[in-house]
């Protein structure tokens, strides 16, 4: 099962490309338009959703200590 770390790690870098990419796109396109003020509230919202989903996520913190464990 040594090969599933290696996919693994591709899957992430894969999603956080996609996640880079769509931040890239929603600044190019909707920071620009008359629904500026719409947009950093939604950039804004998201943002701390992803902060408390982290929070969340780290809140028994044995991930932060054995992560082999965790999974």
């Amino acid at each position: 099962m040594d090969w599933t770390k290696p996919v693994s790690f591709l899957f992430a870098l894969l999603v956080a490309a996609i996640a880079v990419g769509g931040v890239v796109e929603l600044l190019r396109t909707t920071l620009v338009g008359e629904y500026v003020t719409a947009s950093v509230a939604t950039l804004v919202v998201v943002g701390i959703m992803l902060v408390a989903t982290i929070f969340v996520g780290a809140k028994n913190r044995q991930w932060l200590a054995n992560p082999e464990s965790y999974f």
